[in-house]
């Protein structure tokens, strides 16, 4: 797919992360590359996808609510402007088998915390056109 960039000619990211330190942290890391959204919930994470086009997805699993981001992933993919969305899946789950369950649900990579942010750059540079 190829990335849709912003009004200044960056990529867009949409961030989902419910907690506010991560968040921020993320948003701070990615913010010089790329045009970021950051949000906590996947409601939130939703209403966003329906204003805009994100060239690449940022998903915490656990989002502290019914919904977690695999689920997000999942209604996104099956959006017309979302179905090849290079999607990370973020997350405190590892445990064995945890990533390859995650990529198997849809996700095009992987990233545990904690993370640094050379991972996170070189993760989203491989499939996010900055």
């Amino acid at each position: 797919m190829v990335a849709e960039p912003s009004g200044d000619g960056r990529p867009t990211i949409l961030v989902v992360e419910d907690n506010d330190d991560t968040r921020m942290l993320l948003e701070r890391i990615l913010r010089s590359t790329y045009d970021v959204t950051a949000v906590g919930d996947a409601r939130s994470a939703l209403l966003a996808m329906n204003q805009r086009r994100f060239s690449g997805l940022v998903l915490d699993i656990n989002l502290g609510g019914k919904e977690t981001g695999a689920d997000v992933l999942r209604i996104a993919r099956s959006l017309p402007r979302y179905d090849g969305v290079f999607a990370i899946a973020l997350t405190a789950y590892a445990l064995p088998g945890d990533r390859e369950r995650l990529l198997e649900s849809g996700f095009n990579a992987y990233i545990s915390k904690p993370f640094t942010r050379q991972s996170l750059m070189e993760t989203l540079a491989d499939g996010v056109m900055a």
